[in-house]
């Protein structure tokens, strides 16, 4: 079944066309290039400690049992970190970069919204800057060490790509995996979460290939929470399967953290997902949604 353009909030064309309006790219984005989502990440962790002589079959055993509930991924994530230690950044670029996954038609529907101010990755692969780099080879990368580069571009409505959580190619520990990172990000990085605030509280930001068990979201959310008013600031949007989302769950999106639930379909790979952002960067005289 075709998408419908009317589905698209009217509010969020109006933010696109005005250039008020970003796009946050969680891990789902990256599944279709094959890489993995986070009960993968940790089984291929386990693997690598396993690999390396660093943990014994005993804890072994507890990681993959703890690694089969999302709600003890961080938990998972935080111990596996430690055992790896100077293995870890290997295992990052073995992972996310060595492969060498080519970006997807839902990248290449990114790169065609021309209008958009920014796009906030929690994705640790290069993905992103390579498909954009088609439009303009000069694209702006930043990471959480750069807030004063990442402040000059909003200033100058410059557009830039923002790897909240790390970059592969950049190695010596510079990936948020876990809630201590988080915390050591939180204490020595204000001036970054000031910006994360106000970059939510200035533009519609469009959720993409983020999962609500997905802690990284999770965490970034909570990083910024204070920006969240239900009485001020722009209304977010988040696209997400319908076969995962309750009512109950999109009402508290909404009430938390100002996110309205989009639902797509996860057929022929969320082929839907793709059609929606098409359809948005269509000009507004265009779409059958805003002839009414």
């Amino acid at each position: 079944m075709a998408f419908d353009p009317a589905r698209i909030p009217e509010a969020l064309r109006k933010a696109y066309g005005a250039g008020r309006c970003a796009v946050l790219v969680g891990a789902g984005a990256s599944k279709g290039a094959g890489l993995p989502l986070w009960g993968e990440l940790l089984s291929r962790m386990i693997d690598s400690a396993v690999a390396h002589g660093l943990i014994n079959h005993a804890k072994e055993a507890e990681y993959r049992t703890l690694a089969a509930r999302s709600d003890k991924f961080l938990m998972v994530a935080s111990g596996l970190k430690d055992d790896l230690g100077s293995h870890f950044d290997q295992f990052i670029g073995d992972t996310f970069i060595a492969p060498k996954p080519a970006p997807t038609a839902l990248h290449e529907a990114l790169v065609a919204l021309d209008k958009l101010q920014f796009v906030l990755t929690t994705n640790y692969d290069t993905l992103l800057e390579r498909a954009f780099r088609k439009r303009d080879d000069d694209v702006s990368v930043c990471s959480f060490t750069d807030a004063g580069e990442v402040q000059r571009r909003l200033s100058r409505r410059e557009f830039f790509i923002l790897k909240a959580h790390g970059d592969a190619t950049k190695l010596g520990n510079k990936i948020v995996l876990t809630d201590v990172d988080y915390r050591n990000l939180l204490f020595g990085q204000r001036a970054y979460q000031s910006l994360l605030s106000a970059m939510f509280t200035m533009f519609t930001i469009v959720f993409v290939g983020a999962s609500m068990t997905d802690p990284e979201i999770s965490l970034l959310l909570s990083y910024i929470a204070d920006s969240f008013s239900p009485n001020s600031g722009p209304t977010h949007y988040a696209l997400m399967a319908a076969e995962d989302v309750t009512q109950v769950e999109k009402d508290r999106w909404f009430r938390d953290f100002k996110i309205q639930l989009i639902t797509v379909s996860k057929q022929d790979n969320y082929a839907e997902l793709t059609a929606f952002l098409h359809e948005l960067g269509k000009p507004a005289a265009a779409s059958p949604a805003a002839a009414h």
